[in-house]
């Protein structure tokens, strides 16, 4: 056989297995449902919550789909924007979500806690603060952190709190304070959050805090530029607790779409393939992978949205095992 024959046979052969495994990767991935309205999705060790949009009341109903079955709805009150929601823990391991309701539109937000198991909800009195509105809300071993927006060196900014529910009276420790500021994320000693820098044609950093001594350090930025516009989702915490896990997208050039894990201890990272239509993730265990919200057509399905019932088509949806073997 010619060396020509040679190259020609290896070059099919690896078009082959690529085609492979893209196919084996579409294959394990599975649509949980489809929605009319944007959504942030969270995830905590086989458990799923998101926000569905009800065109009959025209509000959002909290669901639950556990190991990938189908979403069922929560009991408790509808809102009527989506929910900020984080899935986490309590102290003695069991699942709860937490978010934010609000009276009047965006003000007036305080944080709001539910056992996933209980269906009990309850008003967190103790870290909603009755001046200023709280958003972003994070629960592992019934600590929370979350996003007050206050006044911060004589301006309105973002501060980033932490507290917890057992110490009822005493005021919640400012971790990062700044201004666009989102998406905090706790594990056992640190906190993950995103940073969105406006600086030429921006960037959107993840950042993490070390809870003890209160180091912040950057672990990733996404920078936008010419036609490339990028961002990340924000960060979810890996059920073994050992690392922060999030999306990296590029809605230009379509490259460089990546899931991104970072090693709390190592603080070193490690890639797999990505998709530029998603707009938000959330780890939810080995086996079902990374559990995504996108848009089937456009770029339309990004939580905060207005896009009428109809306008816009979203799924929600898992990746399966996902191997972090890419380059960046």
């Amino acid at each position: 056989m010619s060396r020509t024959r040679i190259h020609l046979s290896l070059a099919a052969a690896a078009l082959a297995a690529v085609l492979a495994t893209a196919a084996q990767a579409g294959a394990q991935e599975r649509v949980l449902a489809t929605e009319q309205r944007p959504t942030d999705v969270a995830a905590w060790n086989g458990d799923a919550v998101w926000s569905s949009f009800d065109p009959a009341s025209g509000t959002y109903r909290l669901v639950r789909s556990r190991d990938g079955g189908p979403p069922t709805p929560l009991p408790v009150a509808p809102s009527n924007r989506p929910f900020d929601v984080d899935l986490g823990t309590n102290r003695s391991g069991s699942t709860y979500a937490v978010y934010t309701r609000c009276v009047n539109g965006d003000t007036t937000c305080d944080l709001y806690r539910l056992g996933l198991n209980t269906g009990r909800e309850e008003r967190l009195e103790s870290l909603s603060s009755p001046r200023w509105d709280e958003r972003d809300p994070t629960i592992f071993r019934g600590r929370i952190a979350f996003v007050r927006h206050e006044r911060v060196s004589g301006r309105m900014g973002d501060t980033i709190r932490i507290g917890d529910t057992t110490s009822t009276g005493t005021p919640t420790k400012a971790l990062v304070k700044g201004q666009d500021l989102s998406d905090p994320e706790l594990s056992p000693g640190a906190l993950a959050y995103v940073k969105l820098r406006r600086t030429g044609f921006g960037a959107m950093q993840v950042r993490v805090v070390d809870l003890r001594s209160g180091r912040d350090r950057l672990a990733y930025e996404a920078r936008s530029g010419g036609a490339n516009a990028a961002r990340v989702t924000g960060p979810s915490l890996n059920h073994t607790t050992r690392s922060f896990i999030w999306a990296r997208t590029n809605s230009g050039s379509g490259t460089g779409n990546r899931i991104i894990r970072y090693g709390i201890a190592s603080r070193t990272l490690a890639y797999a393939q990505g998709s530029s239509r998603w707009t938000s993730t959330s780890w939810a265990n080995a086996g079902l992978g990374l559990l995504w919200a996108t848009s089937i057509e456009g770029d339309t399905c990004f939580p905060g949205s207005d896009e009428s019932p109809g306008a816009s088509v979203c799924r929600v949806g898992l990746t399966g095992p996902v191997r972090f073997d890419m380059r960046p």
